[in-house]
């Protein structure tokens, strides 16, 4: 494990500089394959059960994006756990434009520690967030807060061949991951906390077969941002975004969807 000094705050990555350099990298969604990848997330959830109609837990909620397409899709009433405040403020503005208010929740708290009732959820569900959290506390609270049978769907970042403590390192102080799991650790994490694993596919493949080209203002678009960041933070979000990059197109890391049932 990385030292606590050198673990970068995840709120940190998403700062104003970091936030409008997501934005135009992934869109609002803040994942990789945009609502693309929530809607394949989405399908495999479904076609093992995920819940119509019932409460969700939605962890690291950020923006928003996700979260109303649940409850346009299942029905459903999302509790959108997070705990950066401005997270929230910009999800609520999403959450109220698009009639949404009601049905997605902001809950203000840690992961590791929900403020939830054990047993209160319907289904729980997360995109690309668990490498920023203590893994083995987070699955353990998302078991506490289902109900029996309930389907813990989402997808991370993963450890492959090759990867490094160097790799860790780096991730660690560009983007706050305290580690990465390769996809049989996080099955054992999952069964030992009390899940039956349905699904756990490797994605890495159609992760890098999406990836778009450079759009055709791009550089129209730096210049901007450097004017209004300054110059220094287009090399301060180039190099966490490079060095990712780098691992996955090498093969060090990549990405994997989850479906898991709450025994």
């Amino acid at each position: 494990m990385p030292s606590p000094d050198s673990l970068r705050d995840p709120r940190d990555v998403y700062d104003g500089p970091g936030m409008a350099w997501s934005l135009r990298s992934v869109g609002a969604h803040l994942h990789p394959g945009s609502e693309s990848a929530t809607v394949a997330l989405a399908d495999r959830a479904a076609a093992h059960g995920f819940a119509a109609g019932g409460r969700v837990l939605e962890m690291a909620s950020a923006l928003g994006a996700p979260a109303r397409f649940l409850a346009r899709r299942f029905a459903a009433t999302v509790v959108c756990v997070d705990m950066d405040r401005r997270m929230h403020a910009a999800a609520v503005v999403g959450h109220r434009s698009e009639g949404l208010g009601l049905r997605c929740q902001p809950v203000l708290g840690r992961t590791e520690r929900l403020p939830l009732a054990g047993g209160s959820m319907d289904a729980a569900w997360s995109q690309d967030a668990l490498c920023h959290m203590d893994k083995p506390a987070v699955v353990a609270e998302v078991a506490r807060v289902l109900k029996p049978g309930a389907i813990f769907a989402f997808s991370d970042w993963i450890a492959m061949s090759g990867f490094t403590a160097g790799d860790r390192d780096s991730l660690s102080r560009l983007w706050g991951f305290p580690s990465l799991l390769r996809i049989p650790e996080y099955v054992a994490l999952l069964d030992g906390a009390g899940f039956e694993v349905l699904l756990a596919e490797d994605r890495t493949r159609a992760l890098l077969g999406a990836r778009l080209p450079a759009a055709a203002d791009q550089e129209l678009w730096l210049e901007s941002f450097a004017a209004r960041f300054g110059k220094d933070a287009v090399a301060r979000q180039r190099e966490p975004s490079e060095t990712w990059a780098a691992m996955i197109e090498g093969g060090r890391s990549g990405y994997g969807m989850f479906v898991a049932r709450r025994r």
